[in-house]
């Protein structure tokens, strides 16, 4: 064999680091087919082969095998060098070589053959279990070399593996070898990160705290390109606040960049990667939309050319062949590359949108012909698909397309605005509703549209909790009929919930039955979102029953024709989980919950504060009351940057309810304070100003109990009774009752705390209730086995079962008087605040660190404050170190 150079650390893989993430599930994949005759890992670049096969080495040899390594470099595919550096490899591994092996080759063509003999020959006569690993075998191109390795394959003992790691796929012939079952073959798609991998790879990197959301968007950036998470993580760890967008990120990192161009490009034949970088202009593309838009004959060859280059371009499982993607990170880096070219990119984009457009890829059509700005294009192909209003979504859907159009362009076409408002409506983005709103109200209408902007101002308006406004402008459109069923479904819906507000339930049961209501009886989806409404003014009064008898069928329908997170069902998700909590079917409510919870944080008020609500109290019952505090301080940090009012006071009502059951009357003082200021604003008439008093008054008078001021307490409950009889509130009529009777109880005049009690779980029964008296606590359940009720009644029975019901009395935490000594608590968000507060950081610096809002600072430390009874940040940090010692 002709003399060559051998570079020894060629022969053994780099030195695995502690912190490599360990590939168990190929790994084990691996290990079930050992016994394969060629294992081939191929992918791009930066997928982790080398680590992978590294990590198999090592577990080989742990379990007894032998392997040879050895890592080719550019110039070692020829069949002489390629030779001289197996037989170097085997030798490394300590395996016994025959001289005969050494001896100088022929270089003629029949050398192919000749060195196989040999080889084969010797691999023969060694003996146990051995692995040949030939890393970056992507350099073998010598035709030579590769024959050599084909007859390697075909010919090798029982025990000699053969296991090649490439970027390129393989030109060998196998396939009579994967019909008999002898070749593993693992490609990019499984070298990928898993996110588990991810995570475990990045909090090795950077911190064992780091938050799952970053994980995510580092997971999606990178699609799990292990060496795209490497240069991010070095990026993180340079830069916490780097942004995790592609383009963002790959305009922003050089060294991706240049790993690219070193590591991925270079050496591509001129034509490839000028045909791969204009590929960058499309998001999914296949031979045909790439021949059209770049004018290129050769598309299907040199689509199959990149392909056995394995270059970051992915096979997409749609309907159709041939369809493919790039990784966004190698998009990016080539679009970068693009721009500088100098390439006419819009036009480009013109072909691809008119090509999508032919094809009604309505998505891709879009996005093109926002890209090269042709908004004839844009709007010819919006005014053919517009959408049904059968369902929200397609209206949500279209909204987010006109919301890339320029004012100007809209306001020539008020049918595709008045469609987008209504999307914007619906999704309660009432920001980008009242926008669009001016700009429709600038051009002439006809008596169908302005009966439509009434009709979605009125829609607004109970978006804002204003009802009054809402009722006004729907008495405006009484008598005029409404050119479609989905704007009368819209109309019968926003009265029902007019009217269940203002506590007329026998008006709106009787409108909802009327033939004015036939519309409603429809699978549509804003039909059914006014079923819900119905339902949801039934739980408004108190009848938990009739509220499940009208939703529970409604949810089912919607989950069905509409999806689970369809608006309509999300919707009626709210009232049942409030229906299944309030009837103590605890699981079923937070099941009914789950992977909803961030539709709900912006839709309709009654749906976002119904949701918060029940699921703060799931989160008292299955984890914490402290975990329930943390989230409902939360929410109401939420509904206060939202500036709903309703919300903010009831989460303090029930932040207060919850600290008291917890003893920390402290806290529930600087909580009755906030909701007392709050009530203050909202001395008129309106059911929003009555909720927001009559949670006053029952927190009041909750407040009252634990100091042991009965008396205040019997006085702060006159308000919530009134207001319970004039809006017909079930629930808080019992509440008032219950309240009322643990005063009386205190005050020791027994008989007319048993009439009030009887009074409250009358009233309970006949409504259908359970939590509403169970989470009263222990007090409740002591003094209801005490109350006098003839036996055999149906109120006896009742009390038999909430009694059964009820957790344990000694589980029961009981509200108790608590000194200011034992401190406030504080929330998560607080305490962290608090924390920075102790480094001497300014408002804006802790801002940056908690990536908050400057305003959400502000407002929780405004909390802080007034938790601690202080008025400054430095006394703040004083209080809370003297409770700390």
């Amino acid at each position: 064999m002709p003399c060559v150079q051998l570079i020894t650390t060629q022969f053994t893989p780099a030195r695995l680091s502690t912190r490599t993430v360990l590939r168990e599930q190929l790994l084990e994949k691996l290990q079930h087919w050992r016994h394969s005759r060629l294992v081939l890992v191929t992918g791009s670049a930066g997928f982790g082969k080398t680590t992978l096969i590294a990590q198999w080495r090592q577990a080989l040899i742990t379990a007894g095998a032998q392997v040879a390594w050895l890592s080719l470099a550019v110039d070692d595919g020829r069949l002489e060098t390629f030779c001289a550096h197996l037989i170097g490899a085997l030798r490394h591994a300590g395996l016994a070589i025959d001289d005969e092996l050494l001896q100088p080759m022929p270089t003629a063509d029949a050398s192919v053959q000749a060195a196989s003999a040999l080889l084969i020959n010797a691999l023969a006569q060694l003996g146990g279990k051995l692995y040949l690993m030939v890393d970056d075998a992507h350099h073998i191109t010598d035709a030579r070399t590769v024959a050599l390795i084909q007859m390697l394959c075909e010919n090798l003992p029982e025990d000699v593996h053969l296991v090649l790691a490439s970027r390129v796929v393989s030109p060998l012939q196998l396939g009579r070898l994967r019909a008999l079952g002898q070749v593993c073959e693992i490609d990019s798609a499984k070298l990928a990160f898993d996110f588990r991998e991810s995570l475990a790879f990045l909090r090795g990197h950077l911190d064992e705290q780091l938050e799952l959301e970053t994980v995510h968007a580092a997971h999606a950036l990178t699609d799990g390109w292990p060496i795209g998470l490497q240069l991010l993580a070095i990026a993180l760890k340079n830069n916490p606040r780097t942004p995790l967008q592609s383009a963002a990120f790959a305009h922003n990192n050089a060294a991706l960049a240049d790993y690219l161009a070193q590591d991925v490009v270079a050496g591509l034949p001129g034509e490839l990667l000028v045909f791969l970088q204009k590929l960058s202009v499309l998001r999914r593309f296949n031979a045909e939309v790439a021949a059209y838009v770049f004018e290129e004959p050769d598309a299907v060859q040199k689509i199959a050319a990149l392909e056995a280059h394995n270059l970051f371009i992915q096979p997409l499982a749609v309907e159709g062949q041939g369809w493919y993607r790039m990784h966004p990170l190698f998009a990016e880096f080539l679009a970068q590359r693009l721009r500088a070219s100098g390439v006419d990119e819009r036009s480009l984009h013109g072909r691809a949108a008119h090509w999508f457009e032919r094809a009604g890829l309505v998505q891709e059509a879009f996005r093109h012909g926002l890209q090269c700005e042709d908004f004839g294009l844009i709007v010819g192909l919006l005014e053919r698909v517009q959408p049904s209003t059968r369902r929200v979504s397609h209206l949500s859907q279209f909204m987010r397309w006109l919301e890339q159009l320029p004012p100007g362009v809209l306001s020539t076409h008020p049918n595709l605005l008045l469609l987008g408002i209504w999307g914007a409506v619906l999704t309660v983005l009432t920001r980008q509703a009242h926008d669009w709103i001016g700009l429709l109200e600038r051009v002439p209408l006809t008596d169908d549209w302005e009966g439509q902007l009434t009709l979605l101002k009125a829609a607004l308006a109970m978006h804002q909790d204003d009802d009054t406004r809402c009722m006004v402008l729907l008495e405006s459109l009484e008598g005029k009929t409404l050119p479609t069923p989905f704007q009368e479904q819209v109309r019968i819906a926003l009265t029902i919930s007019c009217l269940a507000l203002r506590g007329h339930h026998g008006q709106a049961r009787n409108l909802y039955r009327q033939p004015a209501a036939r519309c409603l009886r429809s699978d549509d989806e804003m039909a059914l979102m006014g079923q819900v409404t119905m339902a949801s003014a039934s739980l408004l009064e108190g009848k938990a029953a009739e509220a499940e008898r009208l939703c529970a069928p409604v949810l089912d329908q919607a989950e069905r024709l509409h999806g689970r997170r369809s608006v309509s069902a999300c919707s009626a998700a709210v009232v049942m989980a409030e229906v299944c909590y309030e009837l103590n079917r605890v699981e079923q409510a937070g099941e009914i919950l789950a992977n909803r919870l961030d539709i709900l944080r912006f839709s309709a008020p009654m749906f976002m504060i119904g949701a918060a609500l029940c699921h703060g109290r799931l989160i008292n019952l299955q984890a914490s009351p402290r975990a329930a505090l943390d989230y409902l301080a939360e929410k109401e940090e939420h509904f206060a940057n939202l500036e709903l009012d309703r919300g903010v006071g009831s989460m303090l009502a029930e932040q207060l309810r919850l600290a008291l059951m917890c003893g920390d009357c402290s806290h529930a003082e600087v909580l009755q304070g906030r909701l007392e200021e709050l009530a203050r604003n909202h001395r008129g008439a309106t059911p929003c100003d009555a909720e927001i008093m009559t949670l006053a008054g029952l927190s009041r008078a909750r407040l009252s109990l634990a100091r042991q001021q009965h008396e205040a307490a019997l006085q702060a409950l006159d308000i919530a009774q009134r207001y319970a009889g004039e809006f017909n509130r079930g629930r808080w009529r019992v509440q008032v009752d219950l309240l009322r009777a643990f005063a009386l109880h205190a005050l020791k005049r027994e008989g007319e705390a048993q009439d009030s009690l009887k009074a409250a779980v009358a009233c309970a029964y006949r409504l259908g209730l359970v939590r509403t008296l169970l989470d009263e606590g222990s007090l409740f359940q002591s003094m209801l086995g005490e109350l006098k009720l003839e036996e055999g009644s149906v109120l006896a029975e009742y009390r038999q079962e909430l009694l059964s019901t009820a957790p344990p009395v000694a589980a029961v935490a009981v509200a108790a008087p608590v000194t200011r000594e034992q401190g406030p608590t504080m929330t998560r968000r607080e305490q962290e605040i608090l924390d920075l507060l102790e480094q001497s950081m300014s408002n804006k610096h802790i801002a940056l660190a908690l990536n908050l809002s400057l305003q959400t600072v502000k407002w929780n430390l405004k909390n802080i404050f007034a938790k601690l009874g202080v008025f400054s940040r430095y006394d703040a940090i004083l209080a809370m170190r003297r409770q700390r010692q």
